[in-house]
C-alpha cells in the first residue's frame, strides 16, 4: 500500500513537472552553460548520479562544492527533509556554498543502493535509494533514504533541476521494492 502511494506520488510529480521542466530547461539551462563540469560527470544519467554521490561523500575536511554545483542548472533546487518535519527548500547555489555542506567533521559516505529511472526524450525522473556509512566499502548503514532527482538534458549534457530527499525512519521504513 505505501509503495503504491509512493509510486503514485512520484508519477504525479513527473507528469505535473514535465511542462515546468521543459520551460525551465529552455530558459534557465541556457544561463548555466558556462558552468564547467567534468564531461564524464554529465554525459549520462549514471555519470550524473554517481558524481552527485561522490561529491556529497568524503573524509573530514572540505567537500567539492564546485563539482556538485556543476551538476545543477542555475536556479536548481534542493529540498531537504531528514526528519519528516517541515522541509527546507534552497537554491543549489546557496546551499552548496554553506559551511554545513562544505565541511565534513567525520567520514561520511553516501552510496546508491538501488535506482528506478523514468526517462522521456531529454528529461528524466530518478528515484535513488541511498545508504550512509563511515567508509566507502561499509554496507552497514547508519541511515538510509530516498533521493528523487529531476533531470534535463540540454546542450549535450545532463543537469539536475531539483533534488528532494527523505531519510527512512522507524515509522516509515523503506519498502523492499525500493531496495532492488
Amino acid at each position: 500500500m505505501a509503495l503504491n502511494v509512493f509510486w503514485t506520488m512520484a508519477n504525479h510529480i513527473l507528469k505535473t513537472n514535465c511542462f515546468v521542466l521543459l520551460v525551465f530547461a529552455t530558459t534557465t539551462v541556457s544561463l548555466a552553460q558556462d558552468r564547467a563540469a567534468n564531461s564524464d560527470d554529465v554525459a549520462t544519467i549514471d555519470g550524473l548520479i554517481n558524481a552527485y554521490y561522490e561529491s556529497v561523500s568524503g573524509h573530514p575536511g572540505k567537500r567539492d562544492g564546485e563539482r556538485m554545483l556543476s551538476l545543477f542548472v542555475e536556479g536548481g533546487k534542493i529540498r531537504i527533509d531528514l526528519t519528516g518535519g517541515k522541509p527546507t527548500h534552497e537554491l543549489a547555489e546557496e546551499y552548496l556554498r554553506t559551511e554545513r555542506f562544505l565541511t565534513i567533521s567525520e567520514d561520511f559516505f553516501e552510496r546508491e543502493i538501488a535506482r528506478d529511472t523514468q526517462k522521456f526524450r531529454d528529461m528524466a525522473n530518478v528515484i535513488s535509494t541511498y545508504g550512509i556509512s563511515d567508509a566507502v566499502e561499509n554496507t552497514n548503514y547508519t541511515a538510509r533514504g530516498v533521493t528523487v532527482f529531476q533531470l534535463v538534458r540540454h546542450t549535450g549534457r545532463w543537469w539536475i533541476v531539483s533534488t528532494m530527499y527523505q531519510r527512512e525512519s522507524e515509522e516509515f521504513p523503506l519498502p523492499a521494492e525500493l531496495l532492488d
